[in-house]
């Protein structure tokens, strides 16, 4: 008998999450100034997950400070959106393939991992701070303008 009133509470709540929006931006693009470097980034969701964020591509490119030129190419996989309750920021993690050009002192391929928070600003215009670590570069941190859409 238990299980026959359970049925329709849990045929609601899959039907509510199943249509619960992400919160997600379609196209983002933005650029940062960190640690070491200057940076830019421009991404695309794939997949909204309902009441988490969303799985996205995420591509970028960065220079050092010292060097003229691109010092760094990436690509990889984010995960973004990620609500932070009771306040307006949510937090994104994303992780990759980077290539180092020659105009760098480690050239090579390398894998990255990103990760921080981001906030509204003015309309579709936010702010980002975030950490960035890198098996070529090594760790840093930096803080942005981002325009989602």
């Amino acid at each position: 008998m238990v299980h026959i009133r359970i049925l329709p509470v849990l045929a609601l709540t899959l039907g509510v999450l199943g249509a619960a929006p992400a919160h997600a931006a379609a196209l983002w693009a933005g650029a940062d100034f960190r640690s070491n470097g200057l940076d830019a980034h421009a991404g695309s969701a794939l997949l909204p997950v309902p009441l988490i964020g969303t799985i996205g591509v995420e591509a970028g490119v960065g220079t050092r400070y010292g060097v003229s030129g691109l010092s760094e190419v990436r690509a990889g996989g984010t995960l973004r959106d990620l609500n932070l309750p009771f306040t307006k920021t949510d937090a994104y993690f994303g992780g990759g393939l980077s290539y180092h050009l020659a105009a760098s002192a480690n050239t090579g391929l390398g894998v990255y991992l990103e990760g921080g928070l981001r906030g509204p600003l003015l309309g579709p215009l936010g702010w980002r701070a975030g950490l960035k670590t890198d098996t070529k570069s090594g760790l840093s941190a930096g803080a942005g303008l981002e325009v989602r859409f």
